[in-house]
């Protein structure tokens, strides 16, 4: 292949030094260890490869395609692609394709042609202010005679934007690639943040761009727990209609969502049916035309005593749509950050934000996702998705479970954490657990949360013990995830029962001590119902929240007591089935 003249003049800047990150720790690790090879075939739910990469294509043959990077000093750099003919199990030898910015966001056209999109820092003076002297630019390489040689880099837009994280041909032939512009000297902050919604397109393979005129924003608030960005990070998909379908990142506590009849000119953003931390989604459509997404479906935890604590990001999700956006199935945990239930790291950001979703072979999913030292490249069937049953007896531990507990004051958007619950030997059954939730000391009480898949009407089956002593406890329903022990989640669930010290879940029931009880929580949304079984014997009648959500995939249990209580509750087992939406 024929590379490109060296491109020496650009500055990586922090952003193209993560993405460099990136392709790094991807040539460190060229396939994954013998004990954690999987068949590709035989994959269901989520399965970890290895690190976080940069983009992987699915070629016409079945094997797949990256790029990495090579950082040769002096703002030089050299691009490479691997191939894996076994989904991403392992990689072959690298092959050089051309010198200068690194690849990301990778494209492979109708045509062909290889396409990708590095951002490049750029100073002007001190280089100190954002979108005044201190830049991050996009700039589009891509490849002609069908892969065989690179043309030379060209920007495609100069100003600063935070991250770019999708791009699409339509079916017109249409190349969009969407961000937010920062402006310069607007503050962060209400009324919209800094950040204005637009994209760049070219209609001619990439050879000439033009910008969109449209200029999408979204609300930002007063003392909200996080930076003011504004509306920014927009991934998009074209549905069958040849609409393109947007979805932004916002800090309203929802995806927004706009809609464009060319990929040029958009409507106005407005809150999607997403519940989500400040964080960016991810879009794919599969080979049977049906649709993913993926977001942090998480609600982010409060400031503490004033200052601000990150969080948020502890968990991937992923739904499916069979019908170009209008209803969803699933909202599952698809990535867990391995490490949301020790201490964080104590700077930079971190956890499973960020997916880019690729097409892998045997109709698998394969998605790169998360930051700092939780990012990973993990694969799925995303037919898992649409199952309606979910069970956990502890055999395999606490893996699928959040039992973390925040404590202590925070500084500099850090806050300690500590494992809560823990899972100690079954009372009664030799070789089996239960999970242990309680209040051992002075911090918070123990919460663990539990996912399952969404469902409008379903039951849940919860084998549990309060031990003497035990302080009370609060069982949640939820729609997203909760920090294990942020009693928002009782005041946001759409169904908590409270389990009283004295062991009174009503005025007529009483839960004995010392001895096994099942709880049954049966609901049906669309009638606003929720019925208690305890032992089988309905029991309880809750009334739901107010608010009408897309439906329950979320079990929390936390400690309510007052004070120390060693002897807490004891869960062995869970079992769910609901009705999808």
């Amino acid at each position: 292949m024929r590379a490109v003249a060296p491109f020496h003049d650009i500055q990586m800047g922090t952003w193209g030094l993560f993405l460099l990150a990136l392709s790094n720790a991807v040539l460190a690790a060229d396939s994954v260890p013998e004990a954690q090879k999987v068949v590709m075939t035989d994959v269901r739910g989520p399965v970890v490869l290895g690190p976080r990469g940069n983009g992987v294509l699915l070629l016409p043959d079945g094997t797949l395609k990256r790029f990495v990077t090579e950082g040769l000093g002096g703002n030089v750099y050299r691009n490479y692609s691997e191939v894996s003919g076994d989904g991403g199990a392992t990689w072959g030898e690298r092959r050089f394709e051309y010198e200068g910015p690194p690849a990301f966001l990778p494209l492979l056209d109708a045509k062909g042609e290889y396409h990708v999109f590095p951002m490049v820092a750029r100073h002007e003076g001190e280089g100190r202010t954002i979108a005044v002297d201190f830049f991050i630019d996009v700039w589009h390489v891509k490849t002609r005679d069908k892969g065989q040689a690179w043309d030379p880099p060209q920007r495609v837009f100069a100003g600063y934007v935070g991250s770019i994280n999708s791009v699409t041909q339509l079916s017109r032939g249409r190349i969009v690639v969407p961000f937010a512009e920062w402006i310069a000297r607007r503050p962060e902050g209400p009324p919209t943040g800094a950040n204005e919604i637009t994209c760049v397109y070219s209609d001619d393979g990439g050879e000439t761009w033009s910008q969109s005129p449209s200029r999408l924003t979204a609300p930002c608030y007063t003392d909200f727990n996080g930076s003011g960005y504004g509306a920014c990070e927009p991934v998009i998909l074209e549905l069958k209609d040849k609409r393109v379908y947007m979805l932004a990142r916002t800090e309203t506590g929802y995806l927004y969502e706009s809609y464009s009849a060319d990929g040029v000119h958009w409507d106005a953003l407005k809150p999607s049916p997403f519940l989500s931390t400040d964080a960016p989604a991810g879009l794919l459509r599969l080979p049977d035309d049906r649709i993913l997404v993926f977001w942090n479906g998480c609600e982010k935890p409060p400031r503490v005593d004033g200052a601000g604590v990150y969080g948020g990001r502890d968990i991937l999700h992923a739904a499916i749509s069979s019908d170009e956006c209008k209803t969803w199935r699933g909202f599952r945990e698809v990535y867990r950050d391995p490490t949301r239930n020790e201490a964080p790291q104590r700077t930079g950001d971190r956890g499973t934000a960020y997916p880019m979703p690729y097409m892998a072979p045997h109709g698998k999913v394969m998605v790169m996702t998360g930051q700092g030292r939780s990012g990973a490249t993990f694969v799925f069937d995303p037919d898992w998705l649409v199952e309606t049953k979910q069970a956990e007896d502890f055999s395999a531990g606490l893996g699928k479970w959040s039992v973390y507990k925040p404590f202590g004051p925070a500084a500099g958007w850090w806050q300690d954490r500590v494992q809560g619950p823990v899972l100690i030997d079954h009372p009664e059954k030799p070789g089996a657990k239960a999970l242990h939730i309680r209040r051992a000391d002075d911090k918070a009480g123990d919460g663990a949360v539990w996912n399952f898949p969404l469902g409008m009407k379903g039951s849940l089956r919860i084998h549990l013990m309060i031990r003497s002593g035990f302080g009370g406890a609060a069982i949640s329903l939820l729609d997203r995830f909760f920090d294990p022990t942020d009693p928002a989640g009782e005041t946001e669930a759409a169904l908590t029962l409270l389990i009283r010290p004295d062991g009174h879940i009503s005025l007529a029931k009483v839960l004995e001590p010392d001895a096994w009880h099942t709880l049954r929580l049966q609901w049906d949304l669309p009638n606003h119902t929720g019925v208690v079984f305890v032992d089988d014997t309905s029991t309880v009648y809750l009334k739901p929240a107010y608010r009408n959500p897309l439906g329950i995939n979320y079990l929390r249990v936390r400690s309510i007591a007052d004070t120390i209580d060693s002897a807490g509750l004891l869960v062995d087992s869970v079992q769910v089935e609901v009705e999808s939406p």
